[in-house]
């Protein structure tokens, strides 16, 4: 396989619509309509000549989702199988225009039944599905999603652990996947770097929060992980919400593309319908990974006893029983917040009453 050293990747910011939870036949007219869309863009970015775009990345929840809460029971109504009829018109357009295409739903998987899961994929130009990669975190706060440490064991045992955190490994270099709030965890880019991913490709759905400065977090987040891990980012998001409460700009937008020492190559200005594309050097990138600051002298050993010893998120919490609803995960996350705090880790906030 002869390297490509010099490409350019592009990142689609999508107009997606809520797809139907009832009428099967209007869910996948709508899911086929968010997946043409993705392609009018694809086409529009790859056109007018001198394109090199060889890597396309989507946002999370830009083909078979909604942005509103539900039961289990309808999220898995809108989940479909990976790979499926919708992976397979992906895997067409990916072997028509020599590209590989990054892109995001919700599955159900006939070994885990009464469960979906997120989940992130990467379609090569042959039209192979050569990963697929479940969002690890965030199923306490958004919504019900299974993750694979919530069945750790079976998990592990049928994929292995490399499919925690899995990389492609292409003439592109290796390509790994983030997904939206995986972001906020750094174990996440940091173990699929560590797993040989020299590009991090971060699908996600951001919405508006400006109240918490969340816009402007997560833009420093991307620019960390990036420079902390010597690696391309390139981040899609939702450009507008058709059909969801939050409306049609409730995203934040600003989809952007990093250069391993974190500095922004391109970036959309907000909310709304656009592509951006940037160049990728991989001469550079592995220059840079055999100078100071290289990942290599990240002191895994050192950082290994608190790992293990940290009052965190358990594996295997939800190994006997499917997640019922976004209420049983807060529980959880609850417990372990007053766990924490009954050790003496954390400490307790005081209430403050009026005299």
């Amino acid at each position: 396989m002869k390297e490509r050293m010099y490409y350019e990747v592009a990142c689609l910011q999508t107009r997606s619509r809520a797809v139907d939870v009832h009428d099967a036949k209007k869910r996948d007219e709508g899911t086929r309509a968010n997946i043409l869309r993705i392609f009018d863009l694809i086409d529009y970015v790859t056109a007018f000549g001198a394109s090199d775009v060889k890597l396309i990345v989507t946002p999370e929840y830009a083909i078979n989702a909604r942005w509103n809460k539900m039961s289990v029971e309808d999220w898995m109504r809108i989940s479909t199988t990976i790979p499926g009829p919708y992976t397979d018109l992906i895997a067409e357009k990916a072997k028509e225009l020599k590209l590989y295409i990054a892109a995001n739903m919700m599955e159900v998987h006939p070994d885990f039944p009464g469960r979906f899961f997120n989940c992130s994929f990467l379609i090569g130009p042959d039209g192979k599905l050569l990963i697929k990669h479940w969002k690890n975190d965030n199923n306490a706060w958004v919504f019900p999603y299974t993750t694979p440490a919530d069945i750790y064991t079976q998990f592990v045992a049928k994929y292995g652990r490399e499919a925690l955190f899995p990389v492609a490994r292409t003439e592109l270099g290796g390509i790994g996947l983030l997904t939206c709030g995986e972001l906020g965890y750094p174990e996440n880019a940091r173990c699929t770097m560590m797993n040989g991913a020299e590009i991090l490709c971060h699908l996600t759905s951001e919405p508006h929060n400006l109240s918490h400065g969340d816009v402007r977090v997560w833009e420093s987040m991307r620019a960390t992980r990036a420079y902390e891990n010597k690696c391309y980012l390139a981040m899609a998001n939702i450009g507008m919400y058709e059909g969801a409460k939050r409306g049609l700009h409730g995203t934040h937008g600003d989809s952007a593309i990093h250069t391993f020492d974190g500095s922004i190559l391109n970036k959309i200005a907000g909310p709304g319908e656009a592509t951006i594309k940037s160049p990728v050097d991989l001469n550079q990138l592995r220059r840079a990974r055999g100078r100071p600051f290289h990942p290599v002298s990240i002191r895994a050993e050192l950082f290994a006893k608190e790992y293990g010893q940290f009052i965190g998120w358990p594996n295997d919490a939800f190994a006997d029983k499917p997640i019922a609803s976004i209420d049983e995960t807060r529980a959880l996350f609850q417990q372990l917040v007053e766990k924490r705090r009954a050790s003496g880790i954390d400490g307790r906030p005081k209430e403050f009453k009026d005299d």
